[in-house]
C-alpha cells in the first residue's frame, strides 16, 4: 500500500509539472499577441498622423485600416488564451493538492520513502506557493487584457474619419494593453519559478517511481514459503 501511494504522489506530481509547463506556454503565446496589438496599434497611429500631413492621404488610411484590422485580430485571440492559462493553473493546483495528500498518506516508517517524501515535500510546497501567486496576477492580466479587447471594438477604420475619436480610442486601447503586458510580464516570471519547481519535483518523483518499481520487482522474486509444502527432512544417519 506505501507502495502504491508513493507512485501515485509521484504521478499527481507529473501531473501538476505538465500543467505548469502549458501553463507557462500560454503566458508566452499571451506576450506575443499582446506585443504583435501594440505593434498594430503603433503601425496604425503613425499612418493615421501620415494621412493628415501627406498628398497620399487615402493610401495611409488604408494602412491604417489594415494595421486596426490586425489589432483587433490579435485581441480576439486573448480571452482564449487567458481561459486556457486558468485551465492549466487550476489543473495544476489541483495536482500539487492531490501531490500533498498522498505524501502525508506515505508510511514514513520505511527509511528509504522516508528520506524521498522528504525530499519531495518541500518542492512541490514551492510550486504550490508559486501557483497561488500565479492566479491573481492572472486575475488581473485578464481583467486588463478584456478591456484592452473592447477598446480595440472602438478603434475601428471609420473612427479614422474622425481624428479626435481615434486618437481617444487608441489612447484607451494602448493603455490597457500596457497595463496588460506588465501584468503578463510579472506573471511570466511567478510562471517560470513554477516551472523550474514543477521540474525539480518532477525529478525527484521520477527517482521516487524508479524505486518504488524496483520494490515491487524485488518483491515479486522472492520466494515465499508455502504452508502446505512438506518441512524439509534432516538426513538420515
Amino acid at each position: 500500500m506505501t507502495t502504491d501511494t508513493t507512485l501515485s504522489a509521484a504521478d499527481a506530481v507529473f501531473d501538476a509539472e505538465q500543467a505548469v509547463s502549458r501553463a507557462r506556454w500560454v503566458v508566452e503565446e499571451l506576450q506575443e499577441t499582446i506585443s504583435s496589438a501594440l505593434r498594430a496599434l503603433d503601425d496604425a497611429e503613425l499612418d493615421s498622423a501620415k494621412a493628415k500631413l501627406s498628398e497620399r492621404g487615402s493610401f495611409y488610411l488604408e494602412a491604417a485600416g489594415e494595421h486596426l484590422g490586425r489589432l483587433r485580430t490579435r485581441c480576439n485571440d486573448m480571452p482564449e488564451l487567458t481561459h486556457d492559462l486558468f485551465v492549466h493553473l487550476n489543473r495544476a493546483s489541483q495536482s500539487v493538492t492531490d501531490a500533498r495528500t498522498l505524501l502525508d498518506l506515505a508510511d514514513t516508517s520505511y527509511p528509504v520513502i522516508a528520506s524521498e517524501v522528504a525530499q519531495l515535500k518541500p518542492r512541490i510546497a514551492v510550486v504550490g506557493e508559486m501557483v497561488a501567486l500565479a492566479k491573481p496576477v492572472a486575475q488581473l492580466a485578464a481583467q486588463h487584457v478584456e478591456t484592452a479587447h473592447q477598446a480595440s471594438r472602438d478603434v475601428t477604420a471609420l473612427g479614422l474619419l474622425e481624428p479626435v475619436s481615434l486618437e481617444r480610442s487608441i489612447a484607451t486601447a494602448g493603455k490597457e494593453l500596457g497595463r496588460a503586458d506588465e501584468d503578463v510580464r510579472l506573471l511570466g516570471n511567478v510562471v517560470d519559478h513554477a516551472a523550474a519547481s514543477a521540474r525539480e519535483s518532477a525529478g525527484i518523483a521520477s527517482e521516487i517511481t524508479d524505486n518504488a518499481r524496483r520494490r515491487i520487482s524485488e518483491q515479486s522474486r522472492d520466494p515465499v514459503p508455502s504452508a502446505s509444502l512438506p518441512t524439509p527432512r534432516s538426513p538420515s544417519r
